[in-house]
């Protein structure tokens, strides 16, 4: 990232929008985990927002089981590893908001 595109980078427009990158930059996350500590009911809509200020969102294939023991497939959300530094970014001008 050049040294002009750091200092243009504006706040997240959210609380939600910081939680979710908080959890995503820990590590890859589930719809039911984000709806959880991020907030909200439209997942899809906040990944997509993030990825609309330029971070690098990827869905990664899961399997698990449900709770009927029966096997399921499902995704999580991974931020990309060449994304963090725009996420840890973003997340120290949370304090500005």
């Amino acid at each position: 990232m050049s040294q002009s595109s750091m200092m243009t980078t504006k706040p997240l427009k959210s609380p939600r929008q910081y939680r979710a990158l908080r959890e995503l930059l820990a590590g890859p996350c589930s719809v039911r985990h984000l709806m959880k500590y991020a907030g909200g009911n439209n997942i899809p809509q906040l990944i997509s927002s993030l990825r609309a200020r330029g971070l690098e969102i990827e869905p990664v294939p899961c399997s698990g089981k449900d709770r009927d023991g029966r096997e399921v497939r499902h995704c999580e959300y991974q931020l990309q590893p060449q994304s963090k530094h725009l996420a840890s970014k973003l997340l120290s001008l949370e304090a500005n908001q």
